[in-house]
C-alpha cells in the first residue's frame, strides 16, 4: 500500500504525504537537535539541518515538477501527430472523387484495348501485319495506361504515409507540379482554372516531402471549396525570395472578411457554412509550417479572393 493510500486513512494527516520522502531523515534530525543543545553556538546544527532537508525537499519537488512537465509535452506531441493523421484522412476524402476519375479513364481505356485485342484473336487465324500492328499498339496503350494508374496510387500512398520526421532535401516545384496533377480533376468539377508559376532552378527546400504534400493539398482544397459554385483560377506559384523558397497559394474566390483574417489559423475556426469544414485545415497548416522551421500569412481583398504565402528554409549544401 502506499504512503499516500495510508495517510488517506488518517484524515486530517494527509496534509503530511508530500514531506514523506524526507521521514529518513527524522533520526538524523534527532541527533543534530542533540548535538545542537550541547554546542557552544544554539542553533547551528539545527540550522544546517533545515537547510540541508530543505534542498532536498525543494529537489524532491523540482523532479516530480519536471516529470509531470515531460509527460505532458509526450502527450501533446501524441496528440499533434494524431491531428495531423486525420488532417491527412480528411483531405485525401475531399479529392476522393477526383481520383477515382483519374483511375477510372485510364482503367476505360485498357479494357477497350484489350477487347480489341481479344477481337483480333478470337477468330483462331493467325494475325497478319496490319492486325499484329494493331495488337501491338494495344499492349502499348494497356502498359501507358496501366503506368499511370500505378502513378497515381503511388503518390496517393506517398501522401498517405506516416512521416518518419527526418527532413529531406524537396524539389518544391517538382512537389507542386505533383499535387496539382492530383487535384486536376476536382479543380474541373468546381470549374476552376488551375494555373502553375514555377520557378525553374530553385534549390530544394529544408522540410518534409509528406508534411509539404499535406500542406498544399489542405490549401488546395480550402481554395477550391471557396470558389464553389461560381468557379474561377487557383494559382500556384513558387519562387526565390531573400535566401528562401516561397509557395503562393491564390484564389479568385470571395475572399476573407478583414475582421477574421487574423482568425483564419486557429483551431476549429472557420468561415465555411456548417457542415461543410472542421476548421482545422489552416490550423494543420500552420502547425506544418512551424515544424519544417518557415513562416505562413495570408492576404485577402473582399470579393477579389485570398493569397496564403508560405516561405521555407533552402536545404543545406550537401
Amino acid at each position: 500500500m502506499s504512503s499516500r493510500a495510508v495517510l488517506s486513512r488518517v484524515g486530517d494527516w494527509a496534509w503530511l504525504a508530500p514531506a514523506l520522502p524526507l521521514a529518513p531523515l527524522v533520526p538524523l534530525a534527532l541527533c543534530l537537535v542533540l548535538l545542537d543543545s550541547q554546542a557552544r553556538t544554539p542553533g547551528v546544527w539545527l540550522a544546517v539541518f533545515l537547510g540541508g532537508a530543505a534542498a532536498v525537499g525543494a529537489t524532491l519537488l523540482a523532479g516530480r515538477r519536471d516529470a509531470r512537465l515531460a509527460a505532458a509535452q509526450r502527450e501533446s506531441m501524441v496528440l499533434a501527430e494524431q491531428v495531423l493523421r486525420l488532417g491527412k484522412l480528411a483531405a485525401i476524402g475531399e479529392m476522393a472523387a477526383g481520383l477515382a476519375h483519374e483511375i477510372n479513364n485510364p482503367v476505360a481505356i485498357m479494357m477497350e484495348e484489350a477487347g480489341l485485342g481479344g477481337d483480333i484473336l478470337a477468330d483462331g487465324a493467325v494475325p497478319g501485319a496490319e492486325d499484329l500492328a494493331e495488337l501491338r499498339r494495344a499492349l502499348g496503350q494497356i502498359e501507358t495506361q496501366g503506368a499511370r494508374c500505378k502513378e497515381i496510387t503511388h503518390m496517393v500512398l506517398a501522401f498517405a504515409r506516416t512521416p518518419d520526421g527526418r527532413g529531406d532535401a524537396v524539389d518544391v516545384s517538382a512537389l507542386v507540379e505533383e499535387m496539382a496533377g492530383l487535384t486536376a480533376k476536382r479543380a474541373d468539377y468546381a470549374k476552376v482554372r488551375l494555373t502553375t508559376r514555377l520557378a525553374p532552378n530553385l534549390p530544394p527546400a529544408a522540410c518534409s516531402a509528406s508534411q509539404l504534400q499535406q500542406l498544399l493539398l489542405n490549401l488546395i482544397n480550402n481554395a477550391l471549396d471557396a470558389m464553389e459554385p461560381a468557379g474561377g483560377e487557383l494559382i500556384l506559384e513558387t519562387a526565390l525570395e531573400g535566401g528562401r523558397i516561397v509557395l503562393i497559394v491564390s484564389d479568385t474566390g470571395p475572399g476573407i472578411p478583414q475582421a477574421v483574417a487574423d482568425r483564419v489559423f486557429e483551431p476549429f475556426f472557420t468561415t465555411k457554412a456548417t457542415g461543410k469544414g472542421t476548421g482545422l485545415g489552416l490550423s494543420i497548416c500552420a502547425g506544418i509550417v512551424r515544424q519544417l522551421g518557415g513562416d505562413i500569412a495570408v492576404s485577402s481583398t473582399p470579393g477579389r479572393g485570398a493569397a496564403f504565402r508560405v516561405s521555407l528554409p533552402v536545404a543545406p549544401a550537401r
